[in-house]
């Protein structure tokens, strides 16, 4: 997750439209659009007011990993542009990283709930691999991970090219069975 998010999030979780918030922190709604918008960067100390005023804090932690919404983010970049193998890619580096960093930055990594993807099947698949890596090394898993538009309703493959075959269910994880998709445990172990 990026610093607008987080604002964005800490703002909608008060239940404060950008009319309320910018009240609150003596600026225009138009001033607080731009800066969700990801047309205006916020000044330091409007991004303090603005965490002040909604009880948030950000916390900063060093990784050379992506996170969960990051990934999701790279994910939908590559879908839309019709590169399915960078979509893969992007999931097994999140997934990679998630197997060999520190536990702290695991579960830093996965902490933030991603947007779900305008395909089911990736939204599934993000949180098949965040709850299959966290509970493989018995970390705490976030709850974004069972929110029930992450499962699919009928067992599928994720499809990255026309020439996949669909796994045995035996060589399916359990995080990708509840989700509904298919996708082989050694598929998904590059690291």
């Amino acid at each position: 997750m990026d610093l607008i998010d987080a604002l964005r999030r800490a703002r909608v979780s008060r239940g404060w439209d950008q009319s309320e918030l910018a009240q609150r922190l003596g600026t225009s709604q138009s001033a607080i659009s731009f800066i969700e918008g990801r047309r205006r960067s916020p000044r330091l100390d409007t991004v303090e007011n603005w965490l002040s005023s909604t009880n948030h804090r950000v916390v900063v932690y060093p990784s050379v990993f992506a996170d969960a919404t990051e990934t999701a983010r790279s994910i939908d970049d590559a879908l839309t542009v019709g590169d399915r193998d960078r979509a893969w890619r992007a999931l097994l580096d999140y997934s990679d990283g998630l197997a060999v960093c520190l536990p702290v930055e695991c579960v830093l990594l996965a902490a933030s709930a991603p947007p779900v993807s305008a395909e089911p099947t990736w939204a599934a698949a993000l949180a098949a691999v965040t709850d299959w890596r966290l509970r493989d090394r018995a970390l705490p898993v976030p709850e974004w991970v069972d929110e029930p538009e992450r499962t699919l309703t009928n067992a599928q493959p994720l499809v990255i090219s026309d020439y996949d075959l669909t796994p045995e269910l035996d060589d399916v994880p359990e995080e990708f069975q509840r989700r509904n998709l298919l996708v082989e445990a050694g598929a998904l172990r590059s690291a």
